[in-house]
Order: C-alpha cells, then sequence, then structure tokens
C-alpha cells in the first residue's frame, strides 16, 4: 500500500522557499509525507469578474476532481479569493474531505499592491498557520475555542498573529481519532 501523501499544489505562485515551508511544516505536524507538486494557473473560469476574486469553494472542486493521486491536496495561490457569502477568505476547506485552499493575498504585512511581505517572517508564520488550519479541515477537525490552537477560526490578522502553528491537546486527540478510523 503506497504511503498517504499531502501534496502542496502552487496555483498561480512561484515562491518555491514559500512552497517549501508548507510542505515542511505540514510534514511536522501532521506526520504525513508532503510534496510540492506541479504549479498549475487557474482556469479563468474561476474568477469572479464582477467582484475581481475567484470563487475559492470552485477552486476547491477543481482541486478535488483533478488527476492528482495523492491522498490530501492543499492548494495555495497569491489570489484574492471569497465565498458568496463572504467578501473575502484567507482560506477554505472541504470538511473531511481532499483538499484545502490557502490565499496568501491578503497575508501579508505590506501595504497594498506592494509584490513582497515587508515583513517576510511574520507573512510565513501566517501562511503556515492558515495552511495547517485548513488541511486541519479535511481531517475533520472543527474551529477551536483555544485561540493559541491552530484550529482557532481567523476572522481577521489579529486572530491568526495570535495563534501558534501547533494543535491544542484536544485537537491533537480528536485528529488522532481521526486519522485511526481510517
Amino acid at each position: 500500500m503506497a504511503p498517504r501523501m499531502v501534496e502542496v499544489v502552487p496555483l498561480n505562485i512561484s515562491d518555491k522557499d514559500l512552497m517549501s515551508a508548507v510542505a515542511t511544516e505540514i510534514t511536522r505536524i501532521f506526520s504525513f509525507p508532503c510534496r510540492v507538486g506541479v504549479a498549475e494557473r487557474l482556469p479563468a473560469e474561476l474568477l469572479d469578474e464582477r467582484r475581481g476574486q475567484y470563487h475559492a469553494t470552485r477552486i476547491l472542486e477543481h482541486l478535488a476532481v483533478s488527476d492528482r493521486t495523492s491522498f490530501r491536496l492543499l492548494g495555495v495561490t497569491t489570489l484574492d479569493i471569497f465565498t458568496p457569502i463572504l467578501r473575502y477568505v484567507f482560506g477554505e476547506a472541504m470538511l473531511e474531505g481532499r483538499a484545502a485552499l490557502v490565499s496568501t493575498y491578503r497575508l501579508s504585512t505590506a501595504p497594498p499592491g506592494d509584490d513582497f511581505p515587508s515583513n517576510r517572517s511574520v507573512f510565513v508564520s501566517r501562511v503556515l498557520k492558515e495552511c495547517i488550519h485548513e488541511l486541519g479541515h479535511t481531517f475533520g477537525l472543527t474551529h477551536c475555542d483555544d485561540p493559541a490552537c491552530v484550529m482557532a477560526a481567523s476572522l481577521d490578522m489579529t486572530h491568526i498573529d495570535a495563534k501558534s502553528t501547533q494543535l491544542c491537546y484536544y485537537c491533537k486527540i480528536m485528529l488522532k481519532d481521526e486519522l485511526n478510523k481510517n
């Protein structure tokens, strides 16, 4: 039986160092091998031209039906994403599903329009937290009440910056239970 592999899918992003950091952190937190897959450009039909943003749920569906063979897929993009009920989201995931998505668009510390975050370490930390968080949803984890747990809800940058990259004790137990079911 082939090992369960998590694949980071770069979507309209070329930051190889960031993708490598995401893969390393996923392996550390979830104990699954993780690799960075082949980059792809999102199809134009996933853009909502009226909003000027990409529809997160449609991107997840696009990932889930792809011919990629990995156990879990984590799309990472620089594009701005939304769901119909929210102006924007940092990420979205299929609860207990195959695919998760994170956008770096609003995680920068730089002023709008600046191509590179002004504080790289803060930016990378935010991206890692959101990637772990969204991937956690694919393993059945829901939002946690512990504000330091990576599974705490991320309503804004203050929430993201306040949490760690770690699962709290209870989320670790729930993850272990979920993984033992399969």
